[in-house]
């Protein structure tokens, strides 16, 4: 084997900073404001994810949950 590859050359990740700066994006800005009213609104909301849904069928682990 008489040529080696980088890891540039084959595609694979490439440590951030041999990268060059202007790829990278700006920061995201999130505004200041209340959400006291949103928090209140949505306090028994629940979000998850079926880690396994061979076993866990989602569509019977929602039919399970209750409605408010």
């Amino acid at each position: 084997m008489a040529h080696r590859y980088s890891r540039q050359e084959k595609g694979k990740w490439v440590s951030p900073r041999s990268q060059s700066q202007h790829s990278r994006r700006s920061p995201i800005r999130i505004l200041e404001e209340d959400t006291a009213s949103l928090i209140a609104q949505h306090h028994l909301t629940l979000i998850g994810k079926v880690t396994n849904p061979l076993m866990q069928r989602p569509q019977e682990v929602v039919e399970y949950l209750p409605l408010y």
